[in-house]
């Protein structure tokens, strides 16, 4: 028979804890705050931090690749009515920015580099509609209608 014996945790002292949360609060009192004041003051931006698709419908052959390679499924294709000798089914990709993870698969698989990701870290926009199309995707984001 298994005999089960009783594990007495040791008394722990509930001061220990709000000591060590005051002393993290006194560690950073004095040093400089991180935050910044954003339109005024625009902070230090990484490079590769925040990326734009953008697309050039004259490169596009509507081959789908950039459908197939996106892994949440924020690129569709939809039809779109202009001359292009390269594309014959007149397919272009749409971009869902809300669901884009910026992942940079599209951009890689592209074969005529049609579709490219640019620095732009201002994208904020004010209505609901995230999705992007082709002749949106064209534009930059002060052009695109908010």
């Amino acid at each position: 028979m298994i005999e089960i014996k009783e594990v007495k945790e040791p008394k722990r002292i509930p001061i220990i804890g709000s000591v060590m949360g005051m002393f993290t609060v006194f560690k950073h009192l004095f040093q400089k705050p991180v935050t910044v004041q954003y339109p005024e003051v625009k902070g230090d931006i990484p490079d590769r931090f925040r990326f734009r698709v953008y697309l050039s419908t004259d490169d596009c052959v509507g081959c789908t690749l950039c459908e197939q390679v996106c892994p949440n499924l924020s690129i569709t294709m939809m039809n779109l009515d202009k001359e292009n000798q390269r594309n014959k089914r007149k397919i272009y990709p749409t971009v869902n920015f809300g669901t884009c993870t910026v992942c940079r698969n599209c951009e890689e698989i592209c074969p005529t580099d049609a579709i490219y990701l640019k620095e732009v870290f201002e994208t904020a926009r004010t209505k609901n509609n995230f999705m992007y199309s082709p002749t949106d995707l064209e534009k930059g984001e002060d052009e695109v209608r908010r």
